[in-house]
């Protein structure tokens, strides 16, 4: 039922393209409504949940039952030349209680992929294990992970990427090896410029025992690995993170992580990562030069600390203080 008072206060403008709420006006939202605002850059969204009992169009109220459906339906969007929305971004959001299972071989290209709701941890939890293709030549990927948790369902690599994976990110995420152990939760081949693990974890499986850890728990090998930043995260692995020589990582950074390891807490045998401000646990004896917790360019390294459980090693300056 319309009330008159209000008419001047809510209305169209002239062609009806624009709503306005005018002073003393106002929206009113019943129970079961909903208000959605549109991406604010200018691209799609698009909504899974793993809990419904069968796929939709992608929309909030008929969302896609899989991860792969909305992957999909991005990449095809963000790609089309009558869009032109190629220095845009599009979204996916993700809900589901152990409901989303399955392995991912693409991931969505310029896409952040945000994750809610809860599941033991306030995010979903995806459970697989993904290798993820190269892409082809002249693309980039630009996909950000946000407040996600991934479970893997395999002895061997969490997320394998293989080359040319520019700029994939983490944030806010949590990952977990399979309950026997795993190979290892992060594995860089070749090619991956722009790497980014921030504010995240990988973890063990609580209660798992011994064997419920990842075996390196980040590997970066092959080359161009260039701009990499790990910060402010939990890392646990048997090796936490492992760079292979000639790797490339130029203008690398590895900030402010609380790294625990039952070996090396960080392998850095391309020697151009800046390693600073981190707190280093090992299982290991360190040894007096601390060469057996840590290896890095003592000329790009500061204030970092490391404690071992076998060693008498508590809170150790790494690099040891020289003042020439």
């Amino acid at each position: 039922m319309s009330d008159a008072t209000y008419q001047p206060k809510t209305y169209r403008k002239d062609g009806g393209d624009t709503y306005v709420i005018a002073k003393g006006g106002q929206i009113l939202v019943e129970a079961g409504g909903i208000i959605t605002g549109g991406n604010p850059y200018g691209a799609a969204d698009y909504f899974v949940d793993g809990n419904v009992s069968a796929t939709g169009d992608g929309t909030l109220n008929d969302p896609y039952l899989t991860l792969k459906e909305a992957i999909t339906a991005s990449n095809t969007s963000i790609g089309l030349t009558a869009n032109r929305w190629w220095a845009r971004r599009n979204r996916i959001f993700v809900c589901g209680d152990q409901e989303i299972d399955e392995d991912l071989t693409v991931f969505p290209e310029k896409c952040d992929v945000i994750g809610f709701g809860f599941d033991l941890e306030p995010m979903p939890r995806i459970i697989g294990h993904h290798i993820i293709a190269a892409q082809p030549t002249g693309k980039a990927y630009g996909t950000r992970f946000i407040n996600c948790g991934f479970m893997n369902d395999d002895a061997g690599e969490h997320f394998h990427f293989l080359s040319d994976h520019m700029c994939v990110e983490f944030h806010g995420c949590i990952l977990w090896p399979l309950v026997t152990g795993s190979t290892h939760c992060i594995r860089l081949a070749s090619s991956n410029r722009g790497f980014k693990f921030i504010n995240s974890k990988i973890m063990v499986v609580a209660g798992g025992g011994a064997n419920a850890i990842y075996a390196e728990a980040i590997k970066v090998e092959g080359t161009s690995q260039m701009d990499m930043e790990i910060r402010g995260s939990y890392v646990h692995g048997t090796e936490g993170i492992h760079i292979v020589a000639s790797s490339g990582g130029y203008n690398s950074i590895i900030d402010s992580n609380i790294i625990r390891a039952t070996d090396l807490t960080i392998n850095d045998l391309g020697d151009e990562a800046v390693v600073t401000n981190n707190m280093l646990f090992t299982d290991a004896d360190p040894t007096a030069t601390l060469t057996g917790a840590i290896v890095a360019n003592d000329a790009i390294s500061s204030n970092n600390r490391v404690s071992s459980s076998t060693g008498g090693e508590r809170n150790a300056p790494y690099p040891p203080e020289v003042i020439a």
